[in-house]
């Protein structure tokens, strides 16, 4: 990024901006080279203006959530990434129920899912107590349709508003929003600013002892201690999952550099302390190439893999 640039990030954003920003501080893998920028935006106004300066410039952006299900390259990030704070952190319960009776929470997108889970559970609303164990933002698991325990986000869904590559704002009902397994399609450019979700009114104490189940189960099967991205594969089919693959092909424990698959759940891969994106690439690799070999099933990445190589001054 060059001087005249980085001048006028400094003059709007002040202390808002980071240059030369290690990722490996953004995410939960604690992985992941320098952003050229890493912003904090508070307000859509601030969020519109800065893409627009953006398109002006040439300069790629990408959001940023709370930096699960991401796997950021050795060589970061050329460009902009911009995290959504204050203005989209809020949460609000609507004022009257709709007329069948739903409840709406309406949620910025840089709320953590977790708090959103929290939120609805204290209030005794039911339909979100599996997004308590969810480690990332409402926008981000918008964007990746994140679920666990047979739901997802698109199960209490009713609208989101974003921000299209024009600078305009436009709400999309249900009916516009075409949520797939892991993936919410969007217009090439749109961000995603809040979201309303429909919820129904439950038993409190009910909701406390399934959040609990949910929390003890996760503890005893997930490797909660160390970090990682969450589950790294997608699931091949509803009746086969990619943990149950990987564990059957005994790769449990298998090792590149400092990331290993972990030896509590088979579909995490962990950090070790001292893992680099290269050494996460390699071994996904070799665990893609080794279960192939023995069920003939190719696995597809759940998480997102960004960024550059070490070295590399190719824009991606």
């Amino acid at each position: 990024m060059n001087t005249s640039n980085k001048n006028w990030l400094t003059d709007h954003f002040g202390t808002q901006v980071a240059f030369g920003e290690s990722m490996s501080r953004h995410t939960t893998f604690g992985i992941g080279g320098p952003a050229d920028a890493l912003l904090t935006v508070r307000t859509d106004q601030q969020l519109r203006a800065l893409v627009r300066w953006a398109q002006d410039k040439g300069l790629p952006l990408m959001i940023l959530g709370a930096g699960s299900n991401l796997l950021v390259r050795d060589g970061g990030i050329r460009g902009l990434v911009l995290k959504l704070a204050n203005g989209f952190e809020s949460m609000r319960q609507g004022s009257e129920p709709s007329p069948n009776g739903w409840v709406g929470i309406t949620a910025g997108a840089g709320v953590l899912v977790r708090k959103l889970g929290k939120y609805a559970l204290d209030h005794g609303l039911a339909g979100l107590n599996f997004a308590l164990g969810i480690p990332g933002t409402v926008g981000g698991a918008l964007r990746m349709n994140a679920g666990a325990w047979g739901s997802c986000i698109a199960d209490t869904t009713s609208s989101v508003a974003i921000l299209n590559q024009h600078g305009d704002i436009v709400t999309m009902g249900k009916e516009r929003l075409h949520f797939s397994y892991r993936g919410l399609h969007l217009e090439e450019g749109g961000i995603i600013l809040r979201a309303e979700f429909l919820v129904e009114r439950s038993d409190r104490d009910g909701l406390r002892q399934e959040a609990l189940d949910m929390q003890r189960k996760r503890r005893l099967t997930q490797p909660l201690s160390l970090p990682s991205a969450g589950s790294m594969f997608r699931n091949p089919s509803a009746d086969v999952s990619a943990g149950e693959l990987i564990d059957k092909a005994g790769l449990k424990g298998f090792c590149q550099g400092g990331a290993e698959v972990s030896t509590k759940h088979a579909n995490f891969i962990v950090n070790k302390g001292d893992a680099k994106a290269s050494d996460v690439l390699a071994l996904m690799a070799q665990v893609q190439d080794i279960v192939f070999d023995r069920f003939a099933v190719q696995l597809e990445p759940e998480v997102m893999i960004i960024g550059q190589e070490a070295g590399s001054q190719e824009l991606l």
